[in-house]
């Protein structure tokens, strides 16, 4: 008999959230896991292998009645209905709390110190937590004193494939291209990126860079807009390494997407999650400044085949399907515990 699972986001937009939801939809299936993704609000299609619906929180007490497992992806009011209720079968995955100073305009600065407080309440009284990333279970530990299982987000090994580039190839009259998708804000490190492509350009004259909602006017920028997740794949394959300039990062997509077509990725050096990827992959390099900026560059270009085979190895170890028998696991032992959940959780 399959497992029913109802998985929550809040908001179903362009973003990792929605990467995570709409992969594990299709990956879980593989272990015969039916997925129903629901969000508060959506502003785009999901793909044909993704069931969607709208779902009011006050809803979920009714409608989780149909459902085994109740996955919630670090959505606040799911969360505070759902514990509210006493509902057993939760499963929630921990995301990473972004630091207040980090988060734009004064009324989402204080929203973000609210919901630390209120998780604080609420997390304690759920058993089965899971966390993006190290960095992310580190941050849970500090903040709430609770730790969850790691289970890193994952990439579709299916769509973004190694690119099998050559020098000649790269060799071209825009060298380097430099690939940024998710430069859509200055949260996600806008202004870094624009001042890091100039540096760059001071040297490599030829430089172009892809990105996506950069909005700025130049020639040697190229505003890709809003794509689909297979068209991305593609757009990874014609850059020569990826510039990650994010101000906080959780866990890092674009890192183990880019990995795993053998990108290379430069990155602005914080510490989070960014710097498990790099580190342990050998695949890329950190920058702090326009002087080590250039420096990674230099060495990335010279030594590129060595970066890209090693972003390669690195990337296998999060393919979903592997990610999604790791929820699998975890479903079971929700299902599985039944009225012991509470004596468990109480005993917190």
């Amino acid at each position: 008999m399959g497992i029913k699972v109802l998985m929550l986001l809040g908001y179903y937009e362009p973003g990792g959230f929605k990467t995570v939801v709409d992969s594990l939809s299709k990956y879980l299936r593989v272990y015969n896991v039916d997925v129903t993704a629901a969000a508060r609000v959506i502003r785009v299609e999901p793909p044909k292998h993704v069931n969607l619906i709208k779902l009011k929180p006050e809803e979920l007490p009714q409608e989780s009645r149909y459902y085994d497992v109740i996955h919630i992806h670090t959505s606040y009011p799911y969360t505070k209905i759902a514990v509210g209720q006493g509902l057993r079968n939760i499963v929630f995955t921990w995301h990473g709390y972004a630091l207040t100073i980090y988060v734009p305009g004064i009324k989402n600065k204080l929203i973000n110190i609210a919901l630390r407080y209120a998780y604080r309440r609420l997390l304690p009284k759920i058993l089965f937590i899971t966390v993006v990333s190290n960095y992310a279970n580190s941050q849970l530990r500090e903040l709430f004193g609770i730790s969850g299982e790691v289970i890193p987000n994952g990439v579709d090994l299916d769509l973004f494939k190694p690119c099998h580039k050559v020098k000649q190839e790269r060799d071209s009259e825009h060298y380097p291209t430099i690939l940024n998708v998710t430069a859509y804000n200055n949260f996600k490190g806008r202004d870094i990126l624009i001042k890091s492509f100039k540096v760059i350009k001071r040297k490599y004259n030829k430089a172009l860079l892809i990105a996506r909602g950069i909005n700025y006017r130049s020639n040697d920028i190229i505003d890709s807009n809003y794509m689909s997740y297979d068209e991305l794949a593609q757009v990874y394959c014609k850059a020569d390494f990826y510039l990650l300039t994010s101000r906080w990062e959780s866990f890092g997509l674009p890192i183990i997407e880019a990995f795993a077509t053998g990108t290379p990725v430069i990155a602005y050096d914080r510490d989070d999650a960014r710097r498990e990827h790099i580190n342990n992959s050998g695949a890329g390099l950190l920058f702090r400044d326009a002087r080590t900026l250039i420096q990674a560059v230099d060495e990335v270009l010279s030594n590129w085949e060595s970066y890209s085979i090693k972003g390669v190895e690195y990337a296998r170890k999060f393919d979903w399907r592997t990610i999604a028998k790791e929820y699998v696991d975890i479903y079971r032992k929700v299902i599985e515990g039944g009225e012991d959940l509470e004596q468990k959780i109480d005993s917190r």
